[in-house]
């Protein structure tokens, strides 16, 4: 059921980094021909706050890369890249493992890097290829970004059954690569096949993707020539590159807003106005170091990122933090205004003669027992 000319597969977890990787400086640098995914290339394609963010700067690097080839068993290494948000201790960041089956189809190897019942165990130990250079976090399942392209024969049907006629192969192995599923694993209901037609983006006539939750499947809608091909080779090289850049933002929003959403639930056992003070300059650093909806004026990176959000809820995950947060000085400013007026009138009372203290008292009191009237009677107090 092969009948794939070209799969490509990277593999996107989650890591902290109690020092600096002893890698090369800079994303990994693959080549198609005289095209060549350098950090310089791709800053050429990025805005300046995503090229600081993705490569950070020559003398202070946030990315590094391995580019030794390896085997390990159905599975060949490609290269392996780390991109951390900062040189504090234990900064969390992540690292992407490019690879590609050598046997069969990348479906397998999904399910089992996305913990299916019953899938095939992965052959590869993520913590063991980065050699101590990061500490994977391996309860989090990974991203994946998976990319196949069809023979002459084109893709095989991966749901045979009629009730599935009506959906074509294509958008039968978006969905697969992307959700990471077969039929045993969840049946898609025909009335309904994923991706919906909006959902999908088309990268160009050549070529289709469809983010969803964990992973991004890429697909190849013409028959792929081979080495020879026009145009997959530099598709493949750009999924690795500046394609998968765009999602590995989109990673870091959601761990800097996950950071964010922990710091707001801790604040409720603290001293609220001085958590606060420290979340609202966390909010600050977060929103121009890390938060984006438009990288580059090619509109596919912006296309990627925007599905990325939107599948993890990242732009309503902001605003409610910016909610909450307005909320509770909203609050603290009325309980320092009730607290400034109450004591306003105990120093008067305390410094002023006796008789006009009790003065002052009785019309304190006629002002409140005239608003409680209003309010009983639904009418507005007078001023």
């Amino acid at each position: 059921m092969t009948r794939l000319a070209r799969q490509a597969l990277v593999v996107v977890y989650e890591a902290r980094f109690p020092s600096t990787p002893e890698w090369a400086p800079g994303p990994l640098i693959l080549q198609h021909r005289q095209v060549r995914s350098t950090a310089e290339a791709r800053s050429e394609y990025y805005r300046d706050k995503a090229t600081h963010v993705l490569y950070g700067r020559e003398d202070r690097p946030n990315r590094w890369h391995d580019p030794t080839h390896r085997v390990v068993g159905d599975v060949e290494i490609l290269g392996i890249e780390a991109l951390r948000i900062s040189d504090e201790p234990d900064a969390c960041g992540l690292v992407a493992i490019h690879l590609r089956s050598r046997r069969g189809t990348p479906i397998s190897l999904l399910r089992g890097l996305a913990g299916r019942m019953n899938a095939p165990p992965v052959s590869f130990d993520a913590q063991a290829l980065v050699d101590g250079h990061a500490k994977i976090e391996s309860a989090l399942p990974p991203f994946t970004v998976c990319f196949v392209t069809p023979a002459k024969r084109g893709l095989p049907r991966l749901y045979q059954h009629p009730r599935y006629w009506r959906w074509p192969a294509a958008r039968q192995w978006l969905w697969a690569l992307a959700s990471r599923t077969i039929l045993a694993d969840y049946p898609p209901d025909p009335k309904h096949l994923e991706p919906a037609n909006d959902e999908i983006i088309r990268l160009s006539v050549d070529w289709h993707a469809v983010v969803l939750r964990d992973g991004m499947g890429v697909v190849g809608v013409r028959p792929d020539e081979g080495p020879n091909d026009r145009f997959f080779g530099y598709a493949e090289l750009y999924l690795r590159s500046i394609y998968l850049d765009a999602v590995m933002l989109g990673l870091l929003q959601s761990q800097g807003l996950k950071h964010l959403e922990q710091r707001m639930v801790a604040a409720l056992d603290t001293n609220l106005a001085t958590t606060m003070a420290q979340l609202e300059r966390e909010v600050g650093s977060f929103r121009r170091r890390l938060w984006a909806q438009h990288l580059t004026t090619h509109g596919i990176p912006n296309r990627l990122l925007a599905a990325y959000q939107r599948q993890h809820g990242l732009r309503e995950r902001f605003d409610q933090i910016l909610t909450e947060i307005s909320d509770f000085n909203r609050l603290t400013r009325e309980d320092e205004t009730r607290h400034v007026n109450s004591a306003v009138v105990v120093f008067t009372l305390i410094t002023v003669p006796a008789g006009i203290a009790l003065a002052l008292l009785r019309n304190l009191s006629n002002v409140l027992r005239h608003q409680a009237t209003c309010v009983v009677c639904g009418e507005a107090p007078s001023s």
